[in-house]
C-alpha cells in the first residue's frame, strides 16, 4: 500500500492481509481467497473506503516456508482474479452484443 504498510505478515496461525480496495475489488480478493480454500479461510473486512484488511486462517502447526508459499499463491491468485474482474467489465458490451445476436435468431416461445 501506498502509506508505508506491508502488504501481507506472517504469524504462526495466520497471514494478516492490507489491501488497496482501489486496486483490488472485494469481489475479486473474495473470489482468490475462495480458490486457496482448501489451503486456507479468508476473512475480509472493509475498514475505510480504499482499505480492506483480510485475514487467511491457516491450519495448526502450519511452517513458516508453508505460510510463505500460501501468501505467495494468495497474490498471484488475486492479481488473476483482478485481471478477470477487468476483462470482464471491459468485454460486456461485445458479451451482451453476441448474445443478443445468437438470441435474435431463435424463437423462445413455442408457438404451436
Amino acid at each position: 500500500m501506498s502509506n508505508g504498510k506491508r502488504a501481507f505478515s506472517l504469524h504462526p496461525d495466520r497471514i494478516d492481509l492490507a489491501l488497496d480496495a482501489s486496486v483490488y475489488s472485494t469481489i475479486a480478493v473474495q473470489k482468490a481467497g475462495y480458490r486457496l480454500a482448501r489451503r486456507c479461510s479468508l476473512v475480509i473486512e472493509c475498514l475505510a473506503e480504499n482499505e480492506l484488511r483480510g485475514t487467511l486462517l491457516l491450519p495448526q502447526g502450519t511452517t513458516e516456508a508453508h505460510a510463505r508459499e500460501v501468501a505467495a499463491d494468495f497474490f498471484r491468485e488475486l492479481s488473476d482474479q483482478q485481471l478477470r474482474e477487468r476483462i470482464q467489465e471491459e468485454t460486456k458490451g461485445i458479451r451482451e452484443l453476441v448474445l443478443a445476436h445468437a438470441f435474435s435468431k431463435t424463437d423462445l416461445i413455442n408457438r404451436q
